[in-house]
């Protein structure tokens, strides 16, 4: 019972270092509108209201992906976007202040939207799109390996359509928003953790 006990104990903290993410105050917002049948979000206006901020590099495979999301939960019960950044020094050194086009196998930028506090469980499938279209413009992009004159991530997103690959007509979403933070290097007790700004 105990080598179980301590087992799991050790299993635990791996997870948690596996998954650990810098967090940092920030702030922004998504609105616009999302279909979700399933969970009776038919065109309904939806605004994000993030709490959380989180940068989460992996200089391993040198990408990054961005958390900004509304509470301080996991992300399987939390409403959020995730910005996915395959190319960050591309984004750093030649595309700062450009619009990049998203959609695409291609695209060095990929965002997720997902529903996983307002759709919790009772929907027929998750309610998690990717983009489809739209754009995102990074004003400053702090990477962790590169040499950087600040700390802060900002970027503004416009008209991305989000869907659902199955169903892309009847499940999807549009949204337009910002957000700004701080890297903050640390670990938080665990994996999301509020960070609010004045």
């Amino acid at each position: 019972m105990a080598a179980s006990s301590l087992r799991f104990g050790a299993c635990f903290l791996v997870l948690l270092l596996a998954f650990g993410c810098a967090k940092g105050s920030g702030e922004g917002n998504a609105v616009g509108q999302v279909w979700a049948p399933d969970c009776g979000l038919e065109g309904a206006p939806f605004e994000l209201n993030p709490s959380f901020f989180a940068m989460q590099p992996s200089t391993s495979v040198e990408i990054i992906d961005i958390v900004v999301q509304r509470g301080s939960d996991f992300k399987s019960y939390s409403d959020g976007i995730s910005v996915f950044i395959r190319d960050p020094e591309l984004v750093k050194e030649s595309l700062l202040g450009t619009d990049i086009e998203l959609g695409g196998l291609e695209a060095p930028v990929e965002m997720t939207f997902y529903l996983n506090a307002t759709c919790p469980g009772v929907s027929r499938i998750p309610v998690v799109y990717g983009s489809a279209s739209g754009t995102i413009r990074f004003e400053e992009l702090f990477v962790p390996w590169l040499d950087n004159a600040t700390e802060e991530t900002s970027a503004v997103f416009t008209d991305v359509v989000l869907v659902d690959r199955q169903e892309p007509d009847e499940r999807r979403a549009i949204l337009s928003g910002d957000f700004r933070f701080l890297f903050e290097r640390g670990m938080p007790t665990q994996l999301f953790a509020s960070a609010d700004v004045d």
